[in-house]
């Protein structure tokens, strides 16, 4: 058998469910169309019925009038009435009722007394007990009822006796029985039943064509109804039979577990009660046909059920078994098995899809082998990438740890690489990298690996690096990568730098000989010696900087830092309008930690954009409170590199901006040339976009970087920074006094301001003035003050100014 969840038992579930359902929906039809197509003709039926029972009556009721005028019309019978001759008109009485087989005849005198009964002897000379029929005859020459004569139902006649006008009244009637009854039942195909309710209410059955059990259970019935309803409301009929007359029977009455639907007409109504008949249908027996319909559905819906349980079985067995055998492939695949193909035949759709299927192995087989080339091969290089050299490394070390054979691992990072990409393009640099990977792969051996790991840093791995060799190999790489490149028929220099880690002695783990190797390259770089094996001594400052970096990150988030401000004085009017916010940070235990100390590190770790950020929003509080104070004074600030490549700095600013309420114009960002330089593009559009919001910007260090003019006259800039380093020696050394003509000059045909910082004499202030600078700052202005220091400074210098001010102006007057 399948298995719940498969294909194949889902395929014949939904059959057998979707065939359950139609025949479930059919059957239910049937039965509903069935009971109702059966009342509606059960109440035909018993329409009907009514019509021929009512036309039976009044026939039998003709019957016995003509009986009646037969007997009232014999001369012998109306000479004994004449002559009050009893013993005569009883006999004629009875020998006519014997002919006609009457169960009652009587004669009524012309005041109603009863002259003869041949069902009561004894009762002559008492009052006839139906006056109503003789009032009806004395009009119409005759009358006819069904009435109660000692709990029984009769019909009863009444005609006059006429000589030749009435001499007396003759009344003739036959008992209703269960012969009456099976008689009626004969003609109309009903159940006939003849009840009577006794003024009090009491129901009594005379007469009926239903078994004996269901008798007694339709007088209960009747009982019960009668007890439900009201008593006036018990039996509405008129006091003569016809179709008006009927009572308040339920139309729907249950015996015996059947339902009978029921006509109820009132026949008459006497002293001792009413008398009424009871059509009656079994709905059970009007729903027989239907019953029997539906027993052959419930068989040939079975039987269409069990058909379509095996069909479909094997339609699912035809779908599933190539679907499973699919299913088995595709396990297989999942296990890294792509030798298998599907062999369903066939033009089906089951064909198409194991067809489609081969077609998708294929192309996952040619695709796995291209992932696992590009996941193992650097694809501008064809060598190794990362993840192989980490692999063959791994594999190295587990030889080398059996035959205690040395490994050498080597770093490489080229120089001048990205100074070349920027300038001449990428496609420069990737041609670049590619001539030194095949210069690489020249001077080693088979044995020997060398993989890219990205950008401009390859490494190469030695399985056999004895100290001879590495110096070997390290002296051909600098040789070979001292020939100059060819870029577009130019000769292009690229030098590298070199660091060594060996197993066992510098480690014997993949990360700690790769990060010991990447410690000793940048040693090489640094002093600029080419390579550099790697020595313990090089990591000893580490774990200081690894506290340094926890101590910071604690600093930023406890309020640690510190903003100094250091003025900036405008050469041609001595005022003081503008400072650079310097950030100084205060350690719980070591005091005041100078820049110098933390300002590099957290640029190297990434943790100065943390550090701007909140250098960022205290200037710029303070800004926005100096300018609510009415104290305009611009503040400069400085932007690393990583920030302006940074894609929230701008957002960062323009938020500070309105939560501050500061003027853009108040805040200048002085940028690095050098940190520009970095990334020119990204640069200029970050540049550009802080230069739309109304912000001063800033060239920091100018002449310090390798930036060209060509590029410098696209920044959006506004002022140039002249460094400390051309400063602080220009009135001693002709050549830096040349750079710093040469650049105030520079900036002012560029339509700029020209800052010196680091203007710590008046030698160099007075020197500045002649060269035409705008502003300075350094310690001979002042030294970086905290925020009250820097007010009281500002406040005293210019109180100071105005009574110089008026001093001039007075002794200008005197004279």
């Amino acid at each position: 058998m399948p298995r719940v969840h498969s294909l194949q038992a889902r395929i014949v579930l939904f059959f057998v469910i979707l065939l359950v359902t139609m025949q479930g929906v059919l059957m239910f039809l049937v039965s509903v169309s069935g009971e109702r197509i059966a009342r509606n003709r059960i109440e035909q039926e018993l329409t009907v019925g009514e019509r021929v029972f009512r036309h039976l009556i009044e026939q039998n009721a003709r019957q016995l009038t003509d009986a009646a005028r037969v007997l009232a019309a014999d001369f012998g019978f109306r000479t004994a009435i004449a002559t009050r001759d009893f013993g005569t008109i009883v006999s004629v009485l009875n020998n006519h009722g014997s002919r006609i087989d009457a169960s009652v005849l009587m004669l009524a005198g012309l005041d109603g007394t009863l002259l003869a009964d041949t069902l009561h002897a004894d009762r002559r000379d008492a009052v006839f007990a139906f006056p109503e029929l003789i009032e009806t005859a004395r009009r119409e020459r005759q009358a006819s009822k069904v009435v109660l004569i000692d709990g029984k139902p009769y019909q009863l006649v009444v005609v006059p006796v006429l000589a030749p006008v009435p001499i007396a009244w003759v009344a003739i009637g036959f008992v209703i029985d269960d012969r009456v009854a099976g008689n009626l039942k004969a003609v109309t195909s009903l159940q006939l039943s003849f009840a009577s309710r006794s003024p009090s209410g009491e129901w009594s059955l005379h007469a009926s064509t239903l078994g004996e059990p269901l008798r007694s259970t339709l007088v209960s019935a009747l009982l019960a109804a009668q007890s439900e309803a009201p008593q006036s409301a018990a039996l509405r009929a008129d006091s003569t039979p016809g179709p008006a007359s009927a009572t308040e029977v339920p139309r729907s009455i249950v015996l015996d577990g059947d339902r009978f639907e029921t006509l109820a007409p009132v026949l008459g109504t006497s002293g001792e009660g009413k008398v009424v008949a009871l059509l009656q249908r079994s709905l059970r027996e009007g729903l027989e046909p239907f019953t029997r319909l539906r027993n052959v559905l419930l068989v040939l819906a079975l039987a269409s059920i069990a058909l379509s349980i095996a069909g479909s079985f094997l339609i699912a067995r035809t779908v599933s078994r190539p679907v499973n055998r699919l299913t088995a492939i595709a396990r297989r695949v999942h296990d890294g098995d792509y030798s298998l193909r599907a062999d369903v035949p066939g033009q089906d759709e089951i064909g198409d899809l194991a067809r489609g299927f081969n077609h998708m192995l294929d192309g996952i087989s040619r695709r796995e082998e291209e992932i696992l080339r590009l996941a193992f091969e650097d694809t501008l290089t064809a060598l190794p990438n990362r993840a192989m050299f980490h692999d063959r490394l791994q594999q190295a070390l587990l030889v080398a740890k059996r035959t205690a054979e040395p490994v050498s691992v080597m770093l490489l990072d080229l120089d001048r690489f990205k100074h070349i990409n920027d300038s001449l393009g990428h496609p420069a640099g990737d041609q670049v990298l590619r001539d030194v990977a095949s210069r690489l792969r020249d001077v080693l051996r088979e044995s020997d690996t060398v993989a890219r790991l990205g950008g401009d840093e390859f490494a190469i791995l030695l399985p056999t690096g004895t100290p001879e060799r590495v110096t070997q190999v390290v002296e051909r790489i600098l040789r070979v990568l001292e020939a100059p490149i060819l870029l577009e028929g130019q000769p292009v220099d690229v030098g590298t730098s070199i660091g060594v880690a060996s197993f066992p002695n510098d480690g014997d783990s993949v990360d700690l000989l790769m990060r010991h190797a990447d410690v000793a390259m940048y040693v090489a770089k640094r002093g600029n010696v080419g390579y550099a094996l790697y020595d313990e001594r090089y990591e000893q400052g580490r774990p200081s900087q690894l506290s340094l970096l926890g101590e910071l990150r604690r600093a930023v988030d406890k309020d640690e830092l510190r903003l100094f401000y250091q003025p900036k004085l405008d050469l041609a009017t001595g005022a003081v309008r503008r400072v650079e916010a310097l950030v100084r940070w205060v350690h719980p235990e070591r005091g005041m930690v100078p820049p110098n100390e933390f300002i590099p590190f957290a640029e190297q770790t990434g943790y100065i954009k943390r550090v701007t950020r909140w250098v960022i929003e205290h200037a710029l509080q303070q800004a926005g409170e100096w300018h609510r104070e009415g104290l305009d004074i611009a503040i400069s600030i400085n932007i690393s590199a990583r920030d302006l490549m940074s894609n929230d700095v701008v957002a960062q600013v323009s938020e500070a901006l309105a939560r501050h309420q500061v003027p853009p114009t108040l805040i200048c960002l002085e940028i690095t040339e050098s940190g520009v330089m970095e990334d020119p593009t990204r640069a200029l559009e970050t540049l550009h976009r802080l230069h739309e919001r109304g912000l001063r910007l800033s060239i920091d260090d100018f002449g310090t970087g390798y930036s060209s003019l060509a590029y410098l006259k696209k920044l959006p800039v506004q002022e140039l920074k002249i460094d400390r380093s051309f400063v602080m020696h220009m009135v001693e050394d002709a050549d830096d006094a040349a750079i710093v003509r040469s650049t105030i000059e520079l900036g002012h045909n560029m339509g700029l301001e020209v800052v010196a910082e680091g203007v710590e004499q008046a030698t160099e202030l007075e020197l500045l003035q002649r060269l035409g600078c705008d502003q300075i700052q350094g310690y001979f202005i002042s030294k970086p003050l905290a925020k009250a220091q820097f007010v009281d400074w500002l406040k005293a210098r210019r109180t100071a100014d105005t009574a110089r001010d008026r001093a001039l102006e007075l002794s200008v007057r005197v004279a």
